[in-house]
């Protein structure tokens, strides 16, 4: 398997797709169509094509039946910003590392991907099940043109997803905490900035009451695979003019909870402490809840393929582990649509949506090799 992979196609097709400028919004993920259907052509796979024709996902199969396995990669990717060393949209290889805007999220583990998908291929040997390579759009503002409207026409005929795209190179994910943002209001009373006792001042209520908020106490009974809840204060807006009593203020909040907690004894936990605080005529309100999603782990024991996994990093002399994030990807949706989902990527030293993003080639050839490994024990 180790000879089989084309690592100089591999690479070449890792730079073509970086050069192709599918920065979200607005995506425009039509500008690697032609490369990316001729990528899948190479491996003699059918193909099909959903979704608007400037946000376009790209589905190819080989082989059918079961087991069904669809490898997912997207094809846009953030802006690139500032303090670049090269230009983000051509691919420079220095050092052992390809350099530019997607070569490790996610057109380099594309590449690495088709590379192993081809050198199971080359094997000659007939599937058992069925391969689904996927090229698809608007990972990174959502998944509204992708995964989502992949799921809602119901184009993702497969048992079990890969994402080349999360984790590290020596960790595969399989689980995701739970995801809560909260809006709160505070409403005070305008006044004169020179006469700050005439007016509620709202920002300095939501601040005492924010500094409460993060110190709230969860459930200590926690699986055992996940670490701790997180609360990080993301937003705060308020005031119109540093000589005006604010009369308003908005806050957002970012809670992320593993499984063992639920989301609505944090609702409980959250109103409760309101209520404790407007006793003293302040007025803080939970105005809006902004994001809602559980936390959710894949069982080993139920899932044969993550054993399987392991069984290929062994024998690609791979150190692998399985681990959960605090992060929400899409294996979240796919996960709760039915489609259980587990997360790998080259990932080493963390690049991804950084000036000078890049990966090392040799981790991708890495990961070539193992995701070889892992479809010629799930599919041949």
């Amino acid at each position: 398997m180790m000879d089989s992979i084309d690592e100089k196609s591999m690479i070449g097709l890792a730079c073509s797709l970086i050069s192709k400028e599918t920065v979200n919004p607005p995506g425009d993920e039509y500008l690697v169509k032609a490369l990316v259907v001729k990528s899948m052509k190479d491996l003699g796979m059918k193909i099909k094509i959903i979704g608007d024709k400037k946000r376009p996902n790209i589905l190819g199969e080989v082989g059918k039946g079961h087991p069904s396995i669809a490898i997912l990669c997207h094809m846009d990717v953030v802006p690139p910003g500032r303090d670049w060393k090269t230009n983000p949209f051509k691919a420079v290889i220095k050092s052992g590392r390809l350099y530019g805007r997607g070569a490790c999220d996610d057109k380099g583990p594309y590449a690495a991907s088709w590379a192993a998908i081809k050198a199971v291929l080359s094997s000659g040997k007939k599937l058992k099940g069925k391969i689904i390579l996927g090229a698809v759009a608007d990972e990174e503002t959502g998944s509204t043109e992708g995964i989502k409207l992949l799921l809602k026409k119901k184009k993702l005929d497969c048992d079990f997803c890969f994402i080349p795209d999360g984790g590290r190179v020596d960790e595969a994910v399989i689980g995701e905490k739970g995801m809560l943002w909260l809006k709160f209001a505070s409403v005070g009373k305008s006044a004169h900035g020179s006469n700050p006792d005439k007016g509620i001042n709202a920002i300095n209520n939501m601040a005492n009451f924010l500094s409460k908020i993060a110190k709230l106490k969860f459930s200590k009974k926690i699986d055992s695979h996940f670490s701790g809840p997180t609360i990080n204060i993301g937003e705060i807006k308020g005031g119109d003019a540093p000589n005006i009593v604010p009369s308003y203020c908005e806050a957002t909040i970012d809670i992320r909870y593993p499984l063992g907690i639920k989301k609505e004894d944090i609702i409980k936990k959250v109103k409760s402490m309101i209520s404790f605080y407007n006793r003293k005529n302040r007025k803080i309100i939970l105005k809006e809840i902004l994001q809602d999603t559980s936390p959710h782990l894949l069982d080993i024991k139920k899932y044969p393929f993550l054993k399987k996994f392991l069984e290929a990093s062994k024998e690609a002399k791979e150190k692998m582990k399985f681990v959960t994030i605090g992060g929400n990807s899409v294996a979240k949706l796919l996960y709760f649509a039915g489609i259980p989902s587990f997360s790998h990527s080259p990932e080493d030293i963390p690049t991804a949506h950084q000036a000078d993003e890049s990966v090392s080639l040799k981790n991708l050839r890495r990961c070539a090799i193992l995701w070889a490994k892992f479809l010629e024990k799930t599919v041949l």
